[in-house]
């Protein structure tokens, strides 16, 4: 991930405009403008000073300051050192996946993509955690977090076996088509997170519903792909038959 795509990314997040973000700067003693922001988001600009990137991740309430600002150091530096960080990294993320496929049982394409989404800091802190630790013990915990960050559910995170359902309508269009079966797993409510897909059954009918689910200033939002069908908004699940996380789906041709 280059700054252009970690920006972007911690600006989508935060759910704010770009007109919002240049007046939270202002207000830090930054002045910079919405065009500004949008062509460093966009990579039409190189990376800016230490400062403005802090700042930019500061009033977007992101948790990866030091990283946004170490991507722009490292872009900016001189080509040796950028190989070198970026050969070390490779092997970071290189020992994390042999990690993975050794400790646990199924080493997911998700676990390999979120890996390989590592930008240089997050590999090297993530592989650093098992590096310099003494106990065997923290190789699991370890991937216990790569799992879950993926997304993909561990035995510890989950209610139940997989459940596999037909999909009854085309909400989820056209990313899950209707008529395919869905494989569910009913991971507990507190790991799911923005973006992930639940199923539900609506109004006790024993058809199951899907949607991405959003949480958002302690709402929650269940939002269909086909923009057709309903949006439902919740104070919480326990207002929904919640039947678990989608994991994977196949359609039979």
């Amino acid at each position: 991930m280059n700054y252009a795509s970690m920006l972007n990314q911690i600006i989508r997040e935060s759910e704010l405009s770009l007109r919002q973000i240049s007046k939270r700067c202002k207000d830090l003693n930054l002045t910079i403008t919405p065009s500004y922001i949008s062509q460093l988001k966009n990579g039409k600009l190189p990376p800016p000073t230490e400062e403005v990137s802090l700042t930019l991740a500061k009033v977007c309430g992101s948790k990866k300051q030091a990283h946004l600002v170490f991507q722009g150091y490292m872009e900016k530096a001189p080509a040796l050192v950028r190989e070198y960080m970026l050969a070390s990294s490779s092997l970071n993320k290189a020992m994390l996946e042999s990690l993975c496929q050794v400790t646990n049982k199924t080493f997911t394409k998700e676990m390999k993509e979120y890996i390989e989404s590592l930008d240089v800091l997050a590999a090297l802190d993530m592989s650093s955690h098992y590096i310099n630790s003494d106990d065997a013990s923290k190789a699991s915990d370890l991937v216990r977090e790569i799992a879950l960050s993926s997304g993909m559910p561990t035995e510890a995170d989950t209610e139940g076996e997989l459940v596999q359902l037909f999909l009854g309508d085309s909400s989820m269009q056209p990313l899950i088509p209707i008529h395919a079966s869905i494989y569910i797993m009913p991971t507990k409510l507190d790991l799911l997170k923005d973006r992930d897909i639940i199923a539900f059954y609506q109004n006790n009918r024993r058809i199951p519903t899907l949607r991405r689910i959003f949480f958002v200033k302690e709402k929650i939002l269940l939002i269909p792909e086909d923009k057709s069908h309903d949006i439902f908004f919740f104070e919480n699940l326990s207002e929904i038959n919640y039947i678990g996380k989608v994991v994977s789906f196949k359609v039979d041709l």
